[in-house]
């Protein structure tokens, strides 16, 4: 295995080549700035282990399709639940330069009677269908777009696969895992790890594709959960482990970091675009306070800031 970089650190996304075969792929690891995502500055849990798990793997579907991204930006995975579901709304903001944030809205009610017939439900369980969707965001001066797709499959990383087969055309394939590791000496802490390969389109001088994606799909399926969570295993160990025999060359690394674009100033400035009445009925004893939904962090400002 050829390697023209080192690991930046353990929250990173790796594109990766496979020799003399048209196919290539991304793996992500996320180490702390998962569980930075995940849980409170106090280090709580925000959300309960099954809707911090999906959220986790929305956010690497994120971090894994935005280093493709080809201008500076952000994508945004979406998945909006029905009424079926526990959970009715998760979103994953990953910029083009390696910034992650995600944000999910849940019914432990639902959650709870879901749970009494499926102790591991997946996506479709947990959202009851409803639609995934990718957003690409180059700006404000530029239009958005955005791809929709049924929610379909027992995880995310299913509903991905649908996405691109059913709007980009691209043979894709992604594993997605998440959950909590415990390393003697420390609390548990949230990792995810995931891979992706897409299909190469044939052409003259590449000929017939197939055979070499039905290679590398085989190998692609022997990789487990333990392995892409692994905080010993190198994702060079992994492309290793998974396609040396025919060759794998890692192309760029790039890391990943836990950080939320709001700001004091960015949230009193949409206060002060807001009506005079409106910004009064918000004030509770002369201040008004507003809630970060993806950080949550709270912002308090005096109602004298906002109407001056």
């Amino acid at each position: 295995m050829t390697n023209k970089c080192q690991t930046v650190s353990d929250n990173h996304v790796t594109v990766f080549q496979l020799d003399n075969s048209p196919v290539r792929g991304r793996a992500v690891h996320l180490g702390d700035a998962l569980n930075q995502a995940l849980r409170t500055s106090s280090g709580e849990d925000r959300y309960p282990d099954e809707v911090a798990r999906l959220l986790g793997e929305a956010m690497m579907i994120g971090a894994l399709v935005a280093r493709a991204l080809k201008f500076k930006g952000r994508l945004i995975v979406q998945c909006h639940g029905t009424n079926d579901g526990a959970i009715s709304l998760l979103m994953a903001d990953c910029t083009t330069d390696g910034n992650i944030r995600g944000y999910a809205r849940w019914d432990a009610e639902q959650l709870r009677h879901i749970k009494l017939d499926n102790k591991s439900p997946g996506a479709k369980a947990l959202l009851g269908g409803g639609t995934f969707s990718m957003t690409i965001d180059q700006g404000p001066d530029m239009d958005q777009y955005q791809g929709l797709a049924a929610i379909e499959g027992h995880s995310l990383a299913a509903c991905a696969e649908h996405f691109f087969f059913q709007s980009e055309q691209i043979p894709t394939r992604i594993k997605l895992a998440c959950g909590q590791v415990q390393t003697p000496g420390h609390s548990p802490t949230w990792r995810g790890g995931g891979m992706m390969i897409q299909r190469i389109a044939a052409d003259e001088t590449r000929g017939n594709t197939l055979d070499d994606w039905n290679t590398a799909q085989a190998l692609f399926d022997t990789v487990t959960d333990a392995e892409l969570i692994d905080p010993d295993l190198t994702q060079e160990r992994l492309l290793y482990r998974l396609f040396h025999e025919g060759g794998v060359r890692v192309v760029e690394q790039a890391g990943i970091n836990a950080n939320c674009a709001c700001s004091k100033d960015r949230l009193k400035n949409t206060l002060k675009s807001f009506d005079r009445s409106a910004v009064e009925d918000m004030a509770d004893n002369g201040e008004i306070t507003a809630n970060c939904q993806f950080c949550g962090t709270d912002y308090i400002f005096k109602l004298s800031e906002i109407l001056t």
